[in-house]
């Protein structure tokens, strides 16, 4: 009996031993890896040094690396979705009815009115409103943007234990009320996505929760298109006959777990404007990075258009480049040269789009929103 004991206590010991030794022996040394489980690269080594400040980093770089991990981590996603009904990772959020929202703390405490900026709101507003004022000033139309989160579409859907305070005003309202004051055109369409989602899904259940889909997108053009027609009348709204309709299947973006979801895809049908490296601009002399340029010498109108905005139109040139003679398009945070935009481009409308979960996110990177000045 306690020969069997000790041979037991052996072989729990072995087992023991093994389970730890083997992943530090598959230690991966790649120098540089990158995860698409957690969309990060992995810590790379940090050099030999006999300082206690290294120790964190030896520590960051064995953890990265260690073999299995990729297989635990799964494991671990599985388990805790498939048995407790939770994400284990720290980007999803499981909502009512299979909805899935982004899980970051910001938008979540956007949602409940918790962290509205009023300074930040207020910086924002003063500089739509001096660059409303210069447009005008240059012959130009100038509409700002702002693209609602999810939740505040499809805010039934969010999970019952958060909560939202009911006695403050959201951020889009807020922002609205400042607009209003200031005399900007906007199209911060909450309230009309909220009536359309009664009847069309314009966000996805699950597939890239932090955005509207296709139909969505389609129907925040409309609704631009239809605040561009006020001053532009000789500009036509956005047609759905220039579109074809398709679906394909899509798994859960950033996550291991095979949650797929039929998705709407809308295929442009029109002619291809001309674009990057057959244009008739070289857009590489204007300040900033990411300036798309596309020329359409078909086009209905003779109008050019600008656009700075964020993820919420990216690859969405094809919705104006069959309307407009010219389109200018660059990313948001070429704000502070909208001066230089406006003097060379000389163009007949603006619109700067950003989305709401930029009010709790990297909006408040722009430090030059409430100073920037056009004279």
């Amino acid at each position: 009996m306690e020969q069997k004991k000790k041979i037991c206590n052996f072989i729990f010991s072995l087992a023991f031993f093994l389970m730890i030794a083997i992943p530090f022996c598959l230690l991966d040394t790649t120098p540089t890896i990158t995860s698409e489980l957690e969309n990060r690269n992995m810590t790379e080594w940090p050099g030999l040094h006999f300082s206690s400040l290294y120790n964190e980093w030896y520590g960051h770089y064995a953890e990265d690396r260690i073999g299995f991990r990729n297989q635990a981590i799964s494991f671990n996603n599985y388990v805790t979705y498939y048995v407790f009904g939770e994400f284990a990772e720290t980007i999803h959020m499981k909502g009512k009815d299979g909805y899935v929202f982004p899980a970051d703390e910001g938008y979540i405490q956007n949602y409940q009115r918790l962290n509205i900026n009023e300074e930040l709101l207020d910086n924002l507003s003063r500089y739509l409103m001096n660059t409303s004022e210069y447009a005008k000033e240059n012959g130009a139309t100038f509409i700002t943007m702002v693209c609602p989160n999810k939740s505040s579409v499809y805010g039934q859907f969010m999970p019952d234990d958060i909560h939202v305070d009911r006695t403050k005003n959201s951020a889009l309202d807020t922002l609205k009320q400042k607009l209003d004051v200031s005399g900007v055109d906007y199209v911060i369409p909450d309230a009309e996505f909220r009536k359309k989602a009664e009847e069309e899904q314009i966000y996805n259940l699950k597939y890239d929760s932090a955005h509207w889909n296709d139909l969505g997108a389609f129907y925040g053009m409309t609704l631009l298109d239809k605040k561009i027609a006020e001053s532009h009348p000789d500009i036509p709204v956005i047609s759905g006959e220039s579109f074809s309709l398709g679906y394909r299947e899509e798994n859960l973006e950033l996550s291991s777990l095979p949650i797929k979801e039929t998705i709407p895809v809308l295929t442009y049908q029109g002619a291809p404007a001309l674009s990057d490296g057959e244009n008739r601009k070289d857009v590489s002399v204007l300040a900033g990075n990411n300036m798309a340029y596309f020329y359409n010498e078909n086009a209905p109108t003779d109008k050019t258009i600008l656009i700075l905005h964020d993820s919420f139109f990216d690859n969405k040139e094809c919705y104006f480049y069959g309307r407009y003679r010219e389109v200018y398009s660059c990313s948001r945070v070429n704000y502070t040269f909208m001066k230089e935009y406006i003097d060379v481009i000389k163009p007949d409308v603006i619109v700067f789009e950003l989305a709401e979960r930029s009010f709790a996110d990297d909006l408040y990177a722009y430090s030059e929103l409430g100073t920037y000045e056009y004279h």
